[in-house]
């Protein structure tokens, strides 16, 4: 996939989990830039590509211009699902960017969600542990999770399809498969342990800078907290 190669690793590593022949929907699509490349690559062929703000969607509109393919990907302005229509026939959606309560608030919008869907490509800058609780409870198997770094960001993709969530969970502690993904706990990637020992380190300075605050009954229990999140990183990263 000759454009698919040309995007950046967290975009390219998204654009691994859609299926050959799919009807994407982006969803606060980045430019365009994905569904583009897909589109030029034979990959797919057709796409839905939307964003909330004026800006963005015009600069995905001249993105999907520039290929010439404003027969095969639609451009709309707009937030959420409701942007979808029954005629688009989508069968993957991706969700990349935001934050992970925000992603989990556009699935569960109304009821926008179109019954074709089959798989959800889900790249939550923060709050994945939100994520992952939401595809558990609202029906989804995590089939893979993969974590890439650009720079000093690091960015975990999931990838769910419609069945029965419990199998992966099986055998592993609920907590800690919430956490830090039931799929990254078995196979920590180098990019894994990285992003564990930045968040151990922050949650080390955070611990030091409230020890030296005065003693209140809300720090003591944001202290605890904080202890057991350095407590379960050790143990995962040994």
């Amino acid at each position: 996939m000759e454009q698919v190669q040309q995007l950046s690793l967290r975009l390219q590593t998204i654009a691994r989990e859609v299926p050959e022949g799919a009807r994407l929907a982006d969803i606060g699509t980045d430019h365009a830039q994905l569904p583009v490349a897909l589109v030029a690559d034979g990959h797919i062929c057709a796409a839905v590509a939307s964003d909330a703000k004026a800006g963005p969607f015009q600069t995905a509109l001249r993105n999907v211009a520039t290929a010439g393919l404003t027969a095969d990907i639609s451009v709309r302005h707009g937030e959420g699902l409701h942007i979808l229509e029954t005629a688009d026939d989508v069968d993957v959606i991706v969700i990349a960017g935001m934050g992970g309560s925000l992603i989990t608030e556009i699935l569960s919008a109304g009821n926008d969600m179109p019954d074709t869907v089959q798989r959800l490509i889900l790249q939550p800058n923060v709050a994945a542990d939100i994520v992952r609780k939401w595809l558990y409870h609202g029906g989804w198997s995590l089939k893979s999770e993969h974590i890439v770094q650009e720079e000093e960001q690091f960015y975990e993709v999931l990838t769910a399809d419609k069945g029965s969530p419990g199998s992966v969970y099986e055998n592993k502690d609920w907590d800690d498969a919430i956490m830090f993904g039931p799929h990254l706990l078995e196979s920590k990637p180098g990019a894994f342990h990285r992003k564990w020992e930045q968040e151990l380190a922050h949650m080390e300075r955070v611990l030091q800078q409230m020890n030296a605050a005065h003693e209140r009954a809300e720090i003591a229990l944001e202290r605890e907290r904080i202890h057991e999140r350095i407590n379960k990183i050790k143990e995962v990263l040994t």
